[in-house]
């Protein structure tokens, strides 16, 4: 049972909504709440609706569903200072910006993106509104996120063109707008926009210019590539080593979604195996978010399946086309990627090797373990894949876990390496003793780095005598 509830400054609560569904985003104005909420056996990405109740005597009262249901999302509720309801709905087949205007819901901005990203955390603010009514949001491809303008007459305009990654924290304060950005050479930092600034002006760090601390190096800048296959064709980000365009070890790397994208921002990891002398490709596989309600959902039931198949044609792509080294293709992925990296392995194909960092090893298993919020996520995807048996793994794979991961299970993690390493010697594993599921200590993060490439050497090695 969730609950919405009011506390007075004496500390005293009293419930306002109480569901046996899932509650969240409770929005008030006066005496009128907004809040999404959704069924226990879907996630709010799936099907969510909005309601708006009068709380005037204290409970909600003449509850009223005005967007949403069980096949459409809305997520971000908020009031405007128009006074009307604003919300991102996915109605259109887009994440895009909706309000509600006497009774009437009408888009803000139709477009062929999505304005806001899967809500797997609270708090989540992907648009926010000036001192002159503008409304300020965010824009996603799967790569980039760009923030845009409109005004009251529906104009638009790009802000921040420098800008190429943006998290969903949009703050806005009289004219000036605050972000968390980055750039393909810059980490994630505090940005400032000023509203009233000509088309096209940049954001500045804040802090001022000395604020952008230069890199002692030069990283690599990435691509957007597309490998096709028949009618289908498949996006991804390709960095290349610096100095020379003949063949390099390639490392496809399968982002930790499925419902996230492949933001264009400085990534260590990344830049981490380029300096290495390796090509690296990330994948905006079927599942992703920032290409619209369906692509989202096209993995639904073939978890293990399209999402290998979509590395795969990216790897063959770049073998064809003189990119990768013959017998040095990688692939690696953490979490939900984990597994799609271990299916791989499991595949006849392009891999030589592969990376499984606090995967997920059993579907089936794992649905049952994670929290109540999480499972259907994990029952809609499972499909015929199932889990990742030793016995089917067709090429060398390092398994990497932390042994304080709450997330996906470490003893899982040690038993499935016993049984690799049992069955060829090929196969690696490191456990990092008191590690999360993220590896968010530094210590274990550049082990975690330095075994993955010790790996890759090993096997091109073998590979090579």
């Amino acid at each position: 049972m969730d609950e919405i509830v009011a506390v007075s400054p004496a500390g005293d609560a009293r419930v306002l909504v109480r569901s046996n569904g899932f509650l969240a985003c409770p929005r008030l104005t006066g005496d009128e709440l907004a809040y999404v909420e959704w069924d226990r056996d879907r996630m709010p990405w799936d099907g969510s609706q909005l309601l708006v109740a009068d709380v005037r005597s204290g409970a909600a009262a003449s509850q009223k569903v005005v967007a949403g249901g069980a096949e459409e999302s809305v997520v971000q509720p908020s009031w405007g200072p128009d006074r009307l309801l604003y919300f991102v709905s996915d109605r259109s087949g887009w994440w895009n910006l909706h309000r509600l205007r006497d009774g009437v819901v009408e888009a803000v901005a139709p477009i062929e993106a999505d304005c806001a990203p899967a809500p797997w955390e609270g708090g989540y603010q992907s648009y926010g509104f000036g001192g002159d009514g503008t409304v300020v949001l965010t824009v996603s491809d799967g790569f980039t996120t760009e923030l845009l303008a409109v005004d009251g007459e529906g104009g638009r305009r790009r802000l921040g063109a420098n800008l190429t990654s943006v998290k969903p924290y949009v703050a806005v304060d009289g004219d000036v707008l605050t972000v968390i950005g980055s750039t393909p050479s810059s980490p994630p930092a505090l940005w400032s926009i000023d509203l009233g600034a000509k088309p096209g002006s940049p954001a500045f760090p804040v802090g001022g210019p000395l604020a952008e601390a230069p890199l002692p190096w030069t990283p690599a800048l990435p691509s957007v590539e597309v490998a096709a296959v028949g009618e289908r064709s498949v996006r991804f980000l390709l960095y290349r080593p610096h100095g020379g365009a003949r063949p390099v070890p390639l490392l496809v790397r399968a982002h930790p979604g499925p419902t996230d994208d492949v933001p264009l921002r400085l990534d260590w990891t990344t830049q981490f195996f380029v300096s290495h002398g390796f090509a690296v490709a990330e994948v905006l596989y079927r599942g992703s978010t920032g290409r619209g309600r369906s692509f989202r959902q096209a993995l639904h039931g073939h978890w293990g399946d399209y999402d290998v198949e979509d590395c795969a044609v990216v790897a063959d792509h770049l073998r064809a086309s003189g990119v990768a080294m013959p017998g040095a293709v990688f692939i690696s992925g953490a979490s939900a990627g984990g597994y799609t990296a271990l299916q791989a392995a499991c595949h006849p194909g392009p891999f030589s090797g592969a990376t499984a960092t606090s995967a997920i090893i059993d579907p089936a298993r794992w649905e049952v373990s994670v929290p109540t919020f999480q499972r259907p996520h994990a029952a809609v995807l499972r499909g015929p894949a199932g889990a990742v048996e030793p016995s089917r793994v067709r090429c060398p794979v390092l398994v990497i876990h932390g042994s304080a991961d709450t997330i996906t299970s470490a003893p899982e993690a040690v038993q499935f390496a016993r049984e690799l390493a049992a069955l060829d010697s090929g196969h690696a594993s490191l456990l990092l003793e008191g590690g999360d599921h993220y590896l968010s200590a530094p210590a274990h993060r550049e082990q975690a780095l330095r075994a993955e490439l010790a790996f890759y050497r090993d096997v091109m090695n073998r590979s090579s005598s």
